[in-house]
């Protein structure tokens, strides 16, 4: 058996599948490209938001009272590259209800940055729900009552509205 590897008789040159890959001491020597560290280091800072697209989209527009609010995000990489955005904090994204982050008046966000990494036109996606209630301390949630809210999502980097790394829907209680 150890013949058949130091033989590279299953290697396979890609034109013609029965024959033997060639290779030269050149090829074999090379490296393989790190995609992810090379398009962080040649991709400029300004540009890499751009790369990246963000929706989000409840499941219908109306709810009844007390029914949960279920919603999904998409992050989206627009170009056949990795890219990689500075995030201010391990959470790589947020959303928020009227502009209360994730419907909680309590923050508990480390403060340390991150990196929100994508592959090459890669499409991440999340599920999440709201249960009509507001968090107003660690024991005590206040219902939304009927009416108009809106759902925010963005990336959690400075000046995410500017660096259209935002998204909103609306949708109505009842």
């Amino acid at each position: 058996m150890r013949r058949i590897y130091e033989s590279r008789a299953l290697e396979y040159d890609d034109e013609d599948p029965y024959a033997p890959k060639r290779t030269s001491d050149d090829e074999r020597s090379r490296k393989p490209i790190d995609w992810a560290s090379a398009s962080h280091a040649f991709v400029p800072m300004r540009l890499r938001p751009r790369a990246v697209g963000v929706s989000v989209e409840t499941d219908r527009q109306r709810y009844e009272t007390d029914e949960p609010v279920r919603f999904r995000v998409s992050f989206r990489n627009r170009v056949p590259f990795p890219i990689a955005l500075r995030t201010d904090s391990p959470v790589r994204w947020t959303w928020s209800i009227d502009g209360v982050d994730e419907a909680s008046r309590v923050t508990n966000h480390p403060t340390e940055d991150s990196l929100f990494r994508f592959s090459r036109s890669e499409t991440k996606t999340f599920k999440r729900s709201w249960s009509q209630r507001f968090r107003e301390s660690a024991q005590r949630w206040e219902p939304a009552g009927p009416g108009e809210y809106s759902l925010a999502v963005r990336v959690n980097v400075p000046d995410a509205d500017d660096k259209g790394l935002t998204a909103e829907t609306t949708f109505t209680i009842e």
